[in-house]
């Protein structure tokens, strides 16, 4: 069984930022949270993952935490598997060991699976309203975690197709066709890392409520416009 959650908090005006830690397996596993410091009520929780290269307190998570847990939810993030303050953080090793992808998929899966067992004794989350919003590498570790955890509600996948390290998008352990959550799906027109086919792959291979969103600009730029479009798919499920 996995360690209890360990937790450090400070308040930030009217927000708790809190960073936590627990254990799967012998992977110590690092994490952050924004909430409003008032809210008493359960309240929706946003997973939101850091791209290849990045950590928990990217600004694409940690920035957007804080903003989005203005709205009254709880946001946050993990440290990828080799990333951030894991103990084994070497980023570029996940690429160049395209071996690796199988379990690290499963790894990363069974971590959100425990993270979403210890952290509502701790924090007031409404477990009916699950999010994730993931970009690149995020989305990529996002898309088996939403479909093995099963209790997601909805999913923005940013800069990502199937195949890699977000698995196939046919055949019998596939997950991209078991996600159950609402997804909307946002790529990049100029794209150099994405071929256009491989997202198109991925959207037509979801089978629940799904939306696929188109925006300008090369994988890199992760602006306003996707970060719009995941919120926007957020408040409109959660």
């Amino acid at each position: 069984m996995p360690d209890a959650l360990q937790i450090h908090e400070n308040q930030m005006g009217e927000l708790r930022e809190v960073q936590f830690w627990f254990h799967q397996g012998a992977e110590h596993v690092p994490g952050l949270l924004y909430l409003p410091v008032s809210h008493e009520e359960p309240m929706p929780f946003v997973l939101i993952q850091h791209p290849g290269m990045g950590s928990k307190e990217d600004y694409f998570v940690a920035d957007i935490a804080r903003a989005w847990a203005r709205r009254g939810w709880v946001c946050g993030g993990l440290d990828a598997p080799l990333h951030g303050e894991r103990a084994s953080a070497d980023p570029m090793s996940l690429f160049r060991n395209p071996d690796r992808y199988p379990e690290i998929r499963a790894q990363f899966a069974a971590e959100v699976s425990t993270m979403l067992d210890l952290l509502p004794a701790k924090f007031p989350i409404d477990m009916a309203r699950l999010g994730f919003v993931g970009y690149s590498m995020g989305s990529m570790l996002g898309i088996p975690a939403v479909a093995r955890d099963g209790r997601f509600k909805a999913a923005a996948f940013c800069l990502v197709g199937e195949g890699g390290l977000a698995g196939s998008a046919a055949g019998e352990d596939a997950d991209i066709p078991r996600i159950e959550a609402a997804v909307r799906v946002v790529g990049k027109l100029e794209d150099q890392l994405i071929p256009r086919e491989k997202t198109e792959s991925l959207y037509a291979a979801l089978t629940g409520e799904k939306d696929l969103r188109w925006c300008p600009g090369t994988h890199f730029e992760i602006g306003p416009d996707v970060i719009k479009l995941a919120e926007e798919w957020m408040v409109s499920h959660l």
